[in-house]
């Protein structure tokens, strides 16, 4: 889900993109008149289209993840779904109404126009997001730079888990910052990305996550949710709250546990 500082991000983006497109005058809108008439068509257009792509995308981005498959080309296909009530929304911002004949071309036409904006504007927040709404990545380098944990604070310091080796068994950690490879203590999946954290510091790597659980095979740890992988050592106690299972892990931080993936903990004896 996109962060408050996201979406102020985005809404001031489509605003943009609305007084651009009323200036440029694109798709023969410069036959609507003045400046004034246009912005007053394409900034409404903007706030609907932005209505309507917006949750789609969103539910792109959930759907990805849950296949662990690439966002980008899900999210483009959403784009195309939501250019059919799209389309018709700006339809009816033109003018159009339920029981008007529409011939199939000009239909057609503004169905290609909407899902081609929508699919530029889902680029450019993929791209700002990657530069502005998320930390800059610090790539497979071994001595990338350390990022500040976002995590969960509230607990007292605790001894770090036991080092790790970066062996042959564990081709992971060798993608680590030097200063804390060894001491891994959880991964969290973000987009295409994984954050990978230590005691105190986090890095952010490019690699899916169940290649990044390949490459931790020879260390014991698992995978709690389809967003997280835990190393077992790490687990400082178990926080139940109803239903829901969190694990509370050396540094702070707090992994959600799926129910899926309960049954699994409790045979590796990590829910006793």
């Amino acid at each position: 889900m996109p962060t408050f500082r996201e979406l102020v991000i985005e809404w001031v983006i489509m605003i943009a993109i609305g007084v651009t497109l009323a200036a440029l005058g694109p798709f023969g809108s410069f036959a609507i008149g003045s400046f004034g008439a246009r912005l007053a068509y394409w900034l409404p257009a903007a706030i609907i289209g932005y209505a309507i792509f917006r949750p789609v995308a969103i539910a792109s981005t959930l759907i990805a993840r849950r296949l662990d498959i690439h966002e980008l080309p899900a999210g483009i296909v959403g784009m195309l779904v939501a250019a059919v009530p799209g389309a018709f929304g700006i339809a009816v911002l033109g003018g159009y109404r339920m029981g008007t004949e529409v011939a199939f071309e000009p239909l057609f036409q503004l169905y290609v126009q909407v899902a081609l904006i929508g699919i530029l504007v889902l680029l450019m927040f993929f791209l700002i997001g990657k530069q502005v709404a998320r930390p800059k990545a610090t790539g497979p380098a071994p001595d990338a730079a350390a990022l500040p944990i976002a995590a969960v604070r509230d607990a007292a310091p605790t001894p770090d888990p036991a080092p790790l080796s970066p062996a042959a068994g564990a081709p992971f950690l060798r993608r680590l910052p030097t200063s804390w490879r060894d001491r891994l203590v959880a991964l969290e999946m973000e987009d295409h990305y994984v954050r990978a954290y230590g005691p105190d510091s986090s890095a952010l790597i490019l690699l899916r996550m169940r290649d990044a659980e390949a490459e931790l095979a020879g260390i014991d740890g698992l995978r709690v949710h389809r967003s997280w992988w835990v190393r077992r050592s790490a687990v400082e106690r178990v926080v139940r709250s109803g239903r829901e299972l969190r694990l509370h892990l050396a540094g702070g931080l707090e992994a959600p546990v799926s129910r899926d993936r309960v049954g699994v903990l409790k045979t590796a004896g990590w829910l006793d």
